[in-house]
């Protein structure tokens, strides 16, 4: 089955995966990220471009974040629209917007996989079930390839509204607050900070 095409009935009644809501950084010291004014002049000039599909969004805002966070962290490799597909399981195939691999300048996708973006043109909630197969793929194709990062990241947004997962054990935690594109440093904090519980 599709990432796109699950559901959390079935994400819990197939691989044991619950969800739960929760301030996911409550407990956390974020410290805001100023963006580089090259992220700056890139949203400036997203706002003036109509942005009416999700590949749009993703071109215009969200690719410039992830860009900006491998300029500030290069020992991270950000992939754009490459296949995961977990062969020991034929359920889990697909292919998330963005990864972010802990490994440095690697052309191939590999391990350990931490977070993932998941765009939609509407509503971010439609993709959290999506989002969330995809985050359990991710811990699925650690371990087999011998990098068990456990914990894994994930984000989804329409490029003006974030909200961000967390997988732990067999929950998928997801934020109770919404981030939004004009508090983009606490956005690029929340992302330095996920970053750096994997440097």
């Amino acid at each position: 089955m599709a990432y796109s095409e699950f559901t959390f009935n079935r994400l819990k009644k197939e691989y044991g995966i619950g969800q739960s809501d929760v301030f996911l950084f409550e407990n956390v010291a974020l410290t805001p990220l100023p963006p580089s004014q090259r992220l700056q002049d890139d949203i400036q000039e997203a706002k003036s471009t109509p942005l009416l599909s999700e590949k749009a969004k993703s071109e215009y805002i969200i690719a410039p974040i992830a860009r900006e966070l491998k300029r500030n962290n290069p020992h991270i490799t950000v992939f754009s629209g490459y296949t995961l597909n977990i062969a020991s399981d034929k359920g889990l195939s697909g292919t998330p917007d963005f990864m972010i691999s802990a490994k440095q300048n690697i052309v191939e996708l590999q391990s350990p996989i931490f977070c993932l973006f998941e765009s939609k043109n509407r509503d971010p909630d439609e993709g959290f079930a999506q989002c969330a197969a995809e985050m359990y793929a991710s811990r699925l194709f650690n371990q087999e390839n011998n990098e068990p990062y456990e914990t894994i990241y994930g984000a989804v947004t329409n490029a003006y509204e974030w909200v961000f997962l967390k997988l732990e054990e067999n929950t998928v935690f997801i934020d109770k607050e919404r981030y939004f594109l004009n508090d983009l440093p606490v956005i690029l904090g929340i992302l330095q900070f996920i970053i750096s519980q994997y440097n």
